[in-house]
């Protein structure tokens, strides 16, 4: 994908400068900056040393098409996007877009239908337009007069924002912000967006509510909206990698890659006979696929410690083990030339996959509101940590269990679709059931949950071997 800084109030071309440099991993394909009612291009000569005002900037990854270097005008308006809009081709049409859809960028939809809808009020002409953008995004969208920074619905894409004595910035990554003196950083709210330096919440929670009455009828509308799901994120791709521990989730999106007859690549990484490892390998042979591994050990989980740490902006040993499996892993598919990984991140939250969650099957409203609460804020728990660890091999994760259609349909699950008492040891039998549907195994379908960073080893190899070396003890967070 991308990123995208801005800084409003006093700055410097070094300040920009820096911040993009700092994110070049998230694109090394180029860059663009506006300011003033201007756009620059891969340069920074013509551009006033210091200003006092708004300045908004973005560092390209081309994941297919022609290269497009960001900012993109239209109008009255200019935006900065971290972007991919699933439904692309269909708001060309439905707004008759006069644009190429074999060539276009999503930033220059998402400015042309802003345009649209625009009337002298930015605001009003963002919140008529952000409804009919199905996809994950970051952007940052000025008149020259207000300017908006959001993002979508769960968070996919990061965000953080922080301000000083004199300017208020915001980045897709903290180290951008740190890069320029800016220490006090906050994540932004997906339900909230910057509005000339505030924060105005505009979006409200999803609820769980409206329950499915028809079990039938609940896995057949899932089995459809995973389907949709992952077709439209890899429509334009030829050839797709997923990161692949061989749980029901990774596995379903292999499966509906299968039927989508898509060529395609697995990834997985651990320690010689970690669990991971070993099911991956005879899963994949099983489905007759390709799987790229990396058989790792000490040295190797020392070598990427302090850069996955640097990587993810925490030094939280749960975020560590599965940052660095994500680093490890879309490492690989960079390698081999990939610019696009799917994962089955968000399942858990939505079918109840920890065990935590069978805990509260007597109380099922209490089960409920803990359910909500983690979709809620599942962008500051694991989507954040993700998209840095596979950035920083310019790896873009999509999500297709995140797709707003899938949440719509996994909110209207009965708790008792999820967890069958307070001591079930698998959980998300409704997903479990869909997966038998598209034709997996019952061993791969009903197979326990086992969190990445222990599937993988990594998590013991730290605890175990690194925490006993001062160097790495000092700097965790338990």
């Amino acid at each position: 994908m991308c990123s995208i800084v801005g800084i409003n109030g006093k700055f410097s071309c070094s300040d920009v400068e820096v911040m993009l440099e700092t994110l070049k991993h998230r694109g090394p394909d180029g860059y663009g900056i506006y300011t003033d009612g201007n756009i620059y291009y891969n340069c920074f000569d013509d551009i006033n040393s210091c200003d006092d005002g708004f300045i908004m900037a973005h560092n390209l990854l081309s994941i297919v098409g022609d290269v497009k270097l960001q900012p993109f005008k239209c109008g009255d308006l200019t935006i900065v996007a971290n972007a991919e809009l699933y439904n692309y081709k269909q708001l060309i049409d439905d707004f008759n877009l006069d644009i190429d859809a074999s060539s276009c960028s999503d930033c220059e939809i998402i400015v042309e239908i802003i345009e649209r809808n625009y009337n002298g009020n930015l605001y009003d002409a963002v919140i008529k337009s952000i409804d009919v953008f199905d996809g994950d995004y970051a952007f940052a969208i000025t008149d020259g007069c207000d300017y908006i920074v959001m993002r979508d619905n769960y968070g996919i894409k990061p965000l953080y924002y922080g301000c000083n004595s004199d300017k208020f910035a915001f980045a897709s990554e903290q180290k951008a912000l740190k890069s320029i003196g800016i220490t006090d950083i906050e994540n932004l709210n997906p339900r909230c967006m910057i509005y000339n330096d505030k924060i105005i919440k505009y979006r409200s929670e999803p609820k769980r509510d409206i329950f499915y009455d028809d079990y039938n009828t609940a896995v057949e509308d899932l089995k459809d909206a995973l389907t949709q799901s992952v077709a439209k994120r890899v429509e334009d791709l030829e050839s797709v990698a997923v990161l692949f521990s061989a749980g029901v989730d990774s596995s379903i999106v292999v499966q509906i890659l299968k039927n989508l007859e898509k060529d395609i690549q697995l990834y997985t990484v651990g320690v010689e006979n970690s669990q991971d490892l070993k099911v991956a390998r005879n899963v994949a042979s099983n489905m007759h696929l390709p799987l790229n591994e990396w058989v790792i050990d000490q040295e190797v989980v020392e070598n990427y410690f302090y850069d996955t740490i640097d990587t993810i902006e925490s030094n939280n040993i749960m975020k560590i083990g599965v940052g660095m499996t994500i680093k490890l892993t879309s490492k690989l598919a960079h390698d081999d030339g990939y610019k696009v990984m799917l994962t089955g991140q968000g399942a858990d939250e939505l079918f109840a996959g920890y065990n935590r969650y069978a805990k509260k099957y007597d109380t099922p409203d209490l089960l409920y509101q803990e359910l909500e609460c983690d979709l809620n804020n599942i962008y500051n728990v694991n989507l954040e940590r993700d998209d840095k660890s596979a950035m920083s091999n310019s790896v873009e994760l999509r999500v297709p269990f995140l797709d707003f259609n899938v949440v719509d349909v996994a909110v209207q699950m009965p708790y008792n679709y999820l967890i069958h008492s307070n001591d079930d040891k698998i959980r998300k039998h409704i997903l479990r059931d869909v997966a038998l549907k598209f034709g997996l195994p019952e061993d791969v379908a009903k197979r326990p949950k086992k969190a990445a960073q222990y599937a993988t080893g990594i998590d013991k190899t730290i605890r175990k071997k690194l925490l006993k070396k001062d160097e790495y003890r000092k700097l965790i967070e338990n």
